[in-house]
């Protein structure tokens, strides 16, 4: 588990790097980013093997980081890591419990809720402490540890903090956090903030785990690399089963306290989006929307007025259609009005870069085709 970088390698980092410094900076560019990866596993390990040991998690990360440069030396990723104890984390740390399904292919899930009448035990739940509670501690012992095996070369990202209302909807059940947006607005909000808190904390002390920021790829679990300035990340699943309003009040306020702190930097939802719109109307606004394109498909069009000028789309490919066919589709609808850098993901072999060859041509038009810029 050793690095291995040669001279060409940190020069090409920073050629990466700067390419989406002025990508995200709204500065015309010669072609759309091509963020192709290589995943490897040398030894085989299950999902569950993976997150019970973290030695067999840094392994697979390392290896897949490195696999990169050596499979795919044309592509545009920054390759990073993933410290990785599950998506409940937060909710571990509040007393949930994690169980492990049947699959060793699966990743964990929680045993119940821990929060059984909001209006009744909101002032009284305890914030925890992410040095001691759940699984925080782990989570930041494996980030210093990731960090140090990159060792300034491949960033890390830090823990999937899956964001506010998810958190609550861990915490709560689903159809309880439901009715309590209506029926207990407050205590919902007491909660929140107290979740709130948490996160940041956990951010924080992920950071100094990882050794500074500059040694971090965001402040969430992607491990796509955000320039300086733009770290903040947030996670909201949830949303895609409410609507607008709901958002307004309940999760732009506190995606807003991460990105004026650490940097308006991406958000998360699979997908759908009935909140699309709203996604950008706050003060502190991601500039990135990261989607998973099995569910948010539909709704790139809808995007195209919505993130117009304001943000632009990190989207993984996930279709039958080939990686060229697929993404010159995408170029077609959301040229000129909407910038998706796409991520492609590929086994060891010269699929990934005969891929990037083939794809620069189609990047380098959409990138011709855009109207540049943000507003403000």
């Amino acid at each position: 588990m050793k690095l291995n970088i040669h001279g060409w390698m940190r020069d090409e980092l920073e050629r990466r790097k700067d390419l989406y410094r002025r990508l995200w900076a709204g500065k015309p560019l010669e072609r759309i980013p091509l963020d192709v990866r290589v995943r490897v596993n040398p030894s085989g390990y299950n999902t569950r093997e993976m997150f019970v040991e973290a030695d067999k998690q840094l392994e697979v990360e390392l290896a897949s980081a490195m696999a990169i440069w050596e499979a795919a030396p044309s592509s545009d990723t920054v390759p990073a890591m993933r410290p990785d104890v599950g998506c409940s984390c937060l909710a571990s740390a509040f007393g949930a419990e994690y169980y492990w399904g049947e699959s060793v292919h699966q990743t964990p899930g929680l045993k119940a809720k821990v929060i059984h009448d909001l209006e009744k035990e909101a002032d009284s739940v305890p914030v925890p402490d992410p040095y001691r509670d759940g699984w925080l501690p782990e989570g930041l012992r494996r980030i210093r540890r990731f960090a140090e095996a990159g060792d300034g070369f491949v960033p890390v990202s830090l823990l999937d903090a899956a964001g506010g209302v998810n958190v609550a909807a861990d915490l709560l059940g689903v159809t309880e956090l439901m009715t309590a947006f209506y029926t207990a607005p407050e205590a919902l909000h007491v909660l929140l903030e107290k979740i709130q808190w948490l996160y940041a904390e956990t951010i924080r002390a992920g950071i100094e785990a990882a050794g500074g920021e500059e040694n971090i790829a965001t402040t969430d679990f992607p491990d796509t690399w955000f320039p300086e300035g733009y770290k903040g990340h947030v996670s909201d699943d949830i949303c895609a089963m409410f609507g607008p309003d709901i958002y307004a009040e309940f999760s732009a306020p506190y995606h807003a306290l991460i990105f004026k702190e650490f940097g308006c930097g991406g958000l998360h939802n699979c997908g759908p989006n009935p909140c699309h719109a709203a996604y950008v109307a706050h003060k502190y606004s991601p500039r990135n929307i990261d989607l998973a394109y099995r569910y948010s498909r539909d709704d790139l069009p809808k995007f195209k007025a919505s993130l117009r000028k304001k943000a632009f789309i990190y989207l993984s490919w996930d279709s039958a259609q080939g990686p060229v066919e697929w993404f010159k589709g995408i170029m077609n609808l959301m040229a000129p009005d909407v910038i998706v850098v796409p991520i492609f993901a590929f086994g060891p072999g010269a699929e990934a870069e005969e891929s990037c060859r083939k794809l620069r041509p189609v990047a380098e038009e959409y990138a011709r085709r855009m109207d540049w810029g943000w507003e403000g």
